[in-house]
């Protein structure tokens, strides 16, 4: 049964996914297939960890059987409500039978080098047990109990553990169950626990990221050679590659959902398509279902829905609540209060030392953050522009997002020690990296030829398109 349910655990969330975001009613319309691909995998990931939680509420007891029947079930009412479907549209467009032999050579490279390394990923994550402290810690400790008793059985805190029964504690108890599911689902298709196989989601949400990447990139009119080169940046980060080699954390989720919502909307905010805008609200719940911080990260995106639709007085709206905020942080803070679970004493703490060791002197991200801050100094004069005014709001409202929780809450006693200061970084990085390559390419003599923010629509939508 090991091949046969690794397979189903692996790819019936991702068939799932697939075929609901092709629904007719989304408008899927011109969408290529590595967008639907990457987008399928993450969100049917999450909808089948929904679908467990409902089981589970029904009475119905959790295993392989129970919960395949009903992901079947809603596929083939996904299928039905996507009938009329063209599938031919998610083919890419004549620029990449346009590539001269040298950059089709680059690009088989970076694919070669790009796949090799997900190899490299995926045996070091069937080679070694479970390794991460939070991961045995606080997530894979609720999979084993769901996987063993076949029910969402609770996590309650250390005081109401020692005097109620039926009941189980970790160091996290309130955290969303979405991560811990994933591997329980992955067992019940083993039909045995195993603390590696059940690990392999992280590898799948690894690809699935820089498939949604690479098809954003593309849809966003950047041509291929230039498009897979960033989804190689991305993949070869070495914070992100170990999150994915020492699986079990969920921080490689939280950032790939949020970047999937942040490139959803930067489509949106642009072309006002449908389909982003669903996807990046889809994406924005999705945070919320992985971890209690991706309530705050689904906010962020909130103040540049308001720039969006009113940019003068949403721009100057958002800058006051900003200031507002950081102001309320600093004077009434210090009192302390309990919020997502966590009890919060606000006060400003120093940490830039740490922060600059991570950010650029250490190895955790190459040269990203080199990268990113000579982009935007050179894109500065523009970054304001109708064509970039929201998602700069959205890429400064996140790193708003990390400065509050760097700089005031006691998250900085893990700046200072270096153990979360990465990890919480991790999460901005897809959507920051995105952002860079578009500034990049539209700053660059090569797009200099078509006006800013014009959307070419790469990935053809034409029927008629062989």
């Amino acid at each position: 049964m090991d091949i046969f349910g690794l397979s189903a655990s692996l790819f019936l969330p991702w068939a799932l996914g697939v075929v609901w975001l092709r629904v007719r009613w989304l408008r899927a319309g011109d969408i290529a297939w590595p967008t639907l691909l990457g987008y399928g995998y993450l969100l049917g990931a999450l909808g089948t960890t929904l679908v467990m939680r409902a089981l589970d509420r029904l009475g119905v007891r959790l295993d392989f059987l129970n919960i395949s029947l009903a992901l079947l079930l809603l596929f083939g009412l996904g299928l039905w409500a996507g009938r009329g479907a063209t599938w031919r549209s998610l083919r890419c467009g004549e620029d990449w039978r346009q590539l001269t032999a040298w950059s089709r050579l680059a690009f088989a490279g970076l694919l070669g080098l790009i796949a090799l390394r997900q190899v490299g990923l995926g045996l070091e994550i069937l080679w070694q047990p479970l390794l991460p402290w939070d991961a045995w810690s606080q997530w894979a400790t609720k999979a084993r109990v769901w996987y063993e008793t076949g029910h969402l059985l609770p996590f309650v805190t250390d005081e109401v553990w020692r005097h109620t029964e039926g009941v189980f504690t970790d160091r996290a108890p309130h955290y969303p169950p979405a991560v811990p599911l994933l591997q329980t689902w992955t067992c019940l298709a083993l039909g045995r626990w195993d603390d590696a196989l059940m690990n392999l989601p992280w590898l799948m949400g690894a690809v699935a990221l820089a498939l949604a990447f690479y098809g954003q990139a593309r849809h966003w009119g950047i041509p291929p050679l230039f498009a897979l080169l960033f989804t190689y940046f991305l993949l070869s980060l070495p914070m992100l590659d170990a999150h994915v080699a020492l699986a079990g954390d969920a921080d490689l989720f939280m950032g790939a959902v949020y970047g999937l919502a942040a490139f959803a909307f930067f489509h949106w905010a642009r072309s006002r398509d449908f389909w982003q805008g669903a996807m990046a609200l889809l994406a924005a719940a999705g945070c919320i279902l992985i971890k209690q911080p991706g309530i705050g990260w689904a906010l962020t995106l909130l103040p540049a829905l308001w720039v969006a639709y009113a940019p003068r007085s949403g721009l100057i709206g958002t800058l006051i609540l900003g200031v507002l905020g950081f102001v309320a942080l600093a004077l009434f803070g210090q009192s302390g209060i309990s919020l997502l679970g966590y009890s919060l004493k606000f006060a400003f703490v120093p940490v830039w030392a740490p922060l600059w060791d991570n950010l650029a002197i250490l190895d955790n991200w190459h040269l990203l953050f080199y990268l990113a801050a000579a982009a935007i100094g050179l894109a500065l004069p523009r970054l304001l522009a109708p064509a970039y005014l929201a998602m700069s709001v959205l890429v400064g409202a996140a790193l708003a997002f990390m400065v509050a929780i760097f700089f005031f809450t006691p998250v900085s006693a893990w700046v200072e020690n270096y153990t979360v200061v990465n990890r919480a970084l991790l999460h901005l990085v897809p959507m920051l990296l995105f952002y860079v390559m578009v500034l990049c390419w539209e700053g660059s003599f090569l797009a200099s030829d078509r006006q800013m923010g014009e959307n070419p629509r790469p990935c053809a939508k034409s029927a008629e398109q062989p």
